[in-house]
């Protein structure tokens, strides 16, 4: 990578569908896509069930958060990227068509390339 380029790309890892680790991986995401840098929210399988068609709902008036079908428009209005580790497939019985429009699915190796470069990484 030329060093006189500057990335304005972030990662957000979502490893839990426990509703702190949900809605601070949406929160952290809808944010980096409202400043304009480019997000990419990676779906390991421990969090795949919340992209499945209905799931995300699960999570909403959760006192003093704000709506987590609102915050993953936003994402994707704002031009961020979902994706889901194609393992979260198998080990939950889905497949793509269970998923919520937008979502990629595509392998944990693919995923690395696509995030070269990324200059933070959060975790949840």
């Amino acid at each position: 990578m030329n060093e006189d380029f500057q990335t304005n790309k972030l990662v957000v890892i979502l490893n839990h569908d426990d509703e702190q680790s949900v809605m601070a991986a949406l929160v952290m995401s809808a944010a980096i896509a409202a400043t304009g840098d480019e997000v990419l929210l990676f779906i390991q399988p421990g969090g795949a069930k919340i992209v499945k068609k209905g799931e995300l709902e699960k999570y909403q008036n959760l006192k003093g958060q704000p709506d987590p079908v609102d915050l993953f428009d936003a994402i994707q209005v704002l031009d961020g990227r979902v994706i889901l580790c194609e393992l979260g497939l198998p080990i939950w019985d889905m497949k793509e068509e269970d998923l919520v429009e937008g979502i990629e699915v595509m392998m944990a190796s693919t995923f690395l390339f696509e995030a070269d470069g990324a200059k933070m990484t959060f975790s949840y």
